[in-house]
């Protein structure tokens, strides 16, 4: 990722949004929601899924609505 001119370089870093906590399977969101319990580690990895086309889906559509 390119930087201003006069700015440190920044370094990104990537965190796994899923968290395992007392048996249970859980995702963390932008916003800083935890979203769950899931049974399974896949549970919740299809959920988050979901839950960001979800969130992209309503972005797109309010883009489309003030064209």
């Amino acid at each position: 990722m390119s930087v201003r001119t006069g700015e440190e370089t920044k370094n990104w870093f990537r965190s796994d949004r899923i968290m395992h906590v007392n048996e249970h399977w859980f995702f963390v969101t932008r916003e800083n929601t935890q979203e769950g319990p899931f049974n399974t580690r896949q549970e919740a990895e299809n959920e988050l899924l979901l839950y960001i086309r979800h969130v992209n889906d309503e972005l797109y559509q309010q883009a489309q609505g003030s064209n």
